[in-house]
């Protein structure tokens, strides 16, 4: 859709644009070849080239090449098209001048899609001075119908001004559908981040923590990023919510969630993993680094308070920290994480296990 846009806006438009211009040279070329404007030829093969010359510089200018931002560019062409068509039109001292002056509100319409409403009125203050001056230096020069000139100035105006009420419905209608836009952009996003996070905690999700294990595997597997896994688990959990009640058990996983993200780096993970189980993964940090992240986080975790709960209430968390192995799957540094957690809780709870101690005395256990 992207590509499709690229070619309308580079391409199909400027050659539909140029494809009317190329309609109107064509009609006002033929009212020459019937006696119907006063003047000659090669004047107006002239006129015609500047025009088409000019216009065609400023649709093809690609504007992010030099310093003239969309909008001034926008507002170029408007103005230089409606200049060329007024000036033609004013060379009609006939009725049809009246057919050929609506040709300019399309300038005028064409702006109110792309510019702002003051920029819009720049347009068409411009195309009516324009058509000002051409039929006031036309009546200097040649013998025109003053109840003709009248005329035509009186509708053209009033195609202005209806031009310009257009204009200004067509710009009601853009901004309400640019504020719809952003509120779908919001919601959007709005959606998004819920998808990756937790509801009630805030942290990150079990879906979106395992996308970052996958992509810093894949680092890790090529040297570039190393990480450690710190696998958490509430002690006793289930014992605050049948003591004080799941509000309460919300209220402290909420408030847990805050503690662990004070003791990371702003490259750090932090995701509710199932339940009262998280996961925190810590960039660029070896197991001795993580472990005393993790010591921190049991040393903040006593020191909660929890609204609901007695003063003697003392929430503690246990803690496997292992780290990420290149070229084993992102399953087994959580299998090995888990198993250093299930020791921290079966010695005791609120503690930290590293991995690697445990798998290191199993090995020598076996060499002996």
């Amino acid at each position: 859709m992207k590509l499709d846009a690229t070619i309308y806006e580079r391409f199909m438009r400027p050659t539909l644009i140029l494809g009317g211009l190329g309609v109107y040279v064509f009609l006002t070329w033929n009212l020459i070849q019937m006696g119907y404007v006063p003047a000659s030829e090669s004047a107006f093969m002239q006129l015609t080239i500047i025009w088409v010359l000019g216009f065609l510089l400023l649709t093809f200018w690609q504007s992010k090449r030099s310093h003239v931002d969309d909008d001034s560019m926008v507002l170029c062409r408007a103005i230089w098209c409606n200049l060329g068509v007024v000036t033609m039109a004013v060379l009609v001292p006939h009725p049809i001048r009246l057919m050929m002056l609506v040709v300019p509100l399309f300038g005028v319409l064409y702006a109110a899609l792309h510019l702002s409403l003051r920029q819009v009125v720049l347009v068409a203050l411009a195309t009516w001075l324009v058509y000002a001056l051409c039929d006031f230096l036309l009546s200097s020069f040649t013998p025109v119908d003053p109840e003709f000139q009248a005329l035509s100035g009186l509708t053209f105006a009033c195609l202005i001004l209806g031009g310009g009420l257009l204009s200004w419905e067509v710009l009601r209608m853009r901004s309400s559908l640019e504020g719809r836009n952003d509120d779908l952009r919001e919601a959007m996003s709005r959606l998004q981040e819920m998808a990756l996070r937790d509801e009630l905690t805030g942290v990150h999700n079990r879906r979106y923590i395992l996308d970052v294990l996958a992509r810093q595997k894949a680092l890790s597997d090529r040297g570039q990023q190393e990480f450690t896994l710190c696998y958490c688990d509430l002690d006793h959990f289930k014992q605050v919510n049948d003591r004080f009640g799941h509000a309460v058990g919300d209220r402290a996983l909420k408030q847990f969630a805050d503690v662990a993200l004070s003791v990371i780096r702003n490259v750090d993970y932090v995701a509710r993993f199932g339940g009262e189980e998280f996961i925190m993964v810590l960039i660029d940090a070896d197991e001795e680094e993580a472990a005393n992240v993790a010591r921190r986080l049991n040393d903040r975790t006593r020191a909660i308070w929890i609204q609901g709960t007695d003063s003697d209430f003392v929430m503690t968390v246990s803690v496997g920290v292992t780290k990420f192995r290149a070229g084993e799957r992102v399953e087994g540094a959580l299998n090995r994480a888990d198993r250093a957690l299930y020791e921290a809780k079966t010695t005791g709870r609120d503690r930290v296990v590293v991995g690697a101690a445990r798998a290191d005395a199993a090995a020598r256990a076996t060499l002996a």
